[in-house]
């Protein structure tokens, strides 16, 4: 493969090639913890839906943190797209590269280290709670004829009476 230069001039084409990139500080960090994150082109190509990301859904946080560590160019996008706080709290749930974890990790060591809270339980908040399925399967309510008597035994007042309560 013949050599082709970076825009800023490193021999190093992708973001699997280069050193990561870390920040001198965590302070330094100024993103924003809610609201919608647009990332560079660069970092996500394709549709712009594939650079947005929702920062007040976890799993939405969690894959916008792991582009971000995994693709920045520089500690400038670092800077402007991370939040320090999100990061901490985030950081052990990334499915980051190991030479990109090992790189935070040595400059941050306490990101390393389980925060204080990681043994007390958790608060789940009500959005992410799934309400259990209360029906059997993928069948519609409505559609079932009533469990005291068979379908084939209905008479028509019975099915009449069946569709408009499952109507309502």
């Amino acid at each position: 493969m013949p050599y082709v230069a970076a825009r800023d001039g490193r021999r190093q084409r992708g973001p699997q090639d280069r050193a990561p990139s870390v920040p001198e500080r965590l302070d330094d960090l100024r993103g924003h913890s809610v609201g919608v994150l647009e990332l560079p082109h660069h970092m996500a190509a394709g549709h712009k839906s594939r650079r947005i990301f929702d920062l007040e859904n976890p799993a939405q946080q969690r894959l916008a943190y792991q582009t971000v560590l995994c693709q920045a160019a520089d500690c400038c996008e670092i800077n402007d797209l991370l939040h320090p706080g999100l990061l901490r709290r985030l950081w052990r749930h990334l499915h980051i590269p190991d030479r990109v974890r090992q790189a935070w990790e040595a400059r941050y060591p306490d990101l390393s280290t389980p925060s204080p809270q990681a043994g007390a339980p958790t608060k789940i908040e009500s959005a992410e709670l799934i309400a259990p399925r209360t029906d059997d399967g993928f069948r519609r309510a409505g559609r079932r004829p009533s469990a005291s008597v068979p379908a084939d035994r209905m008479t028509a007042a019975q099915m009449i009476a069946a569709r408009t309560a499952s109507s309502r």
